[in-house]
């Protein structure tokens, strides 16, 4: 990584637009037809998977360079697939040079956009980075915030719903290295290094529970996650008056108290319902061990009102 200074960026306010659950999906599709599974992160609906779209939203066609002389010399968008392997772009999607991001014609869904340096960081401030921490460049940051992004394979706990993979990554040379140990993601935010324009990247590695940002000369080819346009936020309303819910983080049991007679509801990120059942005591307990680790929204509701907090289980 280059050790070169930049001065603290000025994070920009998000809109927070709340919109009924039922208005929320779990997955959205390209203009190839490639379908991907989504998630919310704090304000941030993000693709949960890299990014496979081989054309331009216009319909014109991504260069695929699979020759490393070509892809070293092309100044112009461009994809492959690690190790040049068409048996790695449905799991672990395409690798893009910064040429292609930084292309006007883009390569998100309509309503999507390719992350900014801003959006990763206010994803990762929701992860528990300070924003001092979050606004150091050429240096790992945080805590764990990687690996709350990580797949399990990737040594990571995904406690976030990303699902980041060791993908590698295709070097200005063409060359493919660090499958299995490392990734990085393209963002669409530009850095001027000394007069040549580059782009900031966001990267996790196996061995890194925190996270990188830096940047790179546009010949590397890196992942790219798209981010809905719209911020949306759940509303993270307290529980009906005097009940409770703990532990938060939970394990295999939850427990509910004061909420007697009232009526609970979990569901997952996406709005889909994972438990329901009624709250049958002062003390109710909740059998969370066929929930697989993850954030999810738990409702109580009487007659009257309806009130949400999100739970991470772990």
């Amino acid at each position: 990584m280059k050790n070169i200074r930049l001065s603290g960026i000025v994070l920009s306010l998000l809109l927070l637009v709340s919109i009924p659950m039922m208005s929320q999906t779990d997955s959205i599709s390209d203009m190839e037809g490639n379908f991907y599974k989504t998630v919310a992160i704090g304000t941030q609906w993000w693709m949960a998977e890299n990014l496979k779209v081989s054309q331009f939203a216009n319909g014109d066609q991504i260069p695929h360079l699979t020759d490393a002389t070509e892809w070293a010399n092309t100044r112009e968008g461009a994809y492959c697939y690690y190790g040049n392997r068409t048996s790695f772009a449905e799991s672990y999607g395409n690798l893009y040079n910064w040429y292609t991001v930084e292309d006007e014609r883009g390569v998100c869904p309509a309503g999507w956009h390719v992350a900014s340096d801003e959006d990763w960081i206010t994803m990762e401030m929701h992860l528990g980075m300070s924003a001092e921490e979050a606004e150091r460049m050429t240096a790992w940051r945080g805590t764990d915030e990687g690996s709350k992004l990580k797949d399990k394979s990737f040594e990571g706990n995904n406690s976030s719903g990303f699902t980041a993979l060791a993908t590698g990554y295709r070097d200005p040379a063409g060359v493919f290295k660090a499958m299995g140990t490392d990734n990085d993601y393209w963002t669409s935010t530009p850095y001027d290094n000394q007069g040549n324009i580059e782009g900031v990247l966001h990267g996790l590695l196996n061995t890194q529970s925190s996270t990188v940002r830096n940047f790179h000369v546009p010949g590397y080819g890196f992942c790219i996650r798209c981010v809905r346009d719209e911020a949306v936020q759940v509303k993270n309303q307290p529980p009906l008056p005097d009940s409770k819910i703990f532990p938060n983080p939970a394990g295999n049991q939850l427990f509910v108290r004061n909420a007697d007679g009232n009526h609970l509801t979990i569901r997952n990120l996406a709005g889909q319902t994972v438990l329901t059942e009624s709250v049958t005591s002062p003390d109710h307990q909740v059998d969370m061990s066929k929930l697989s680790e993850g954030t999810y929204l738990v409702s109580i509701s009487d007659q009257e009102e309806v009130q949400t907090t999100r739970v991470v289980v772990l």
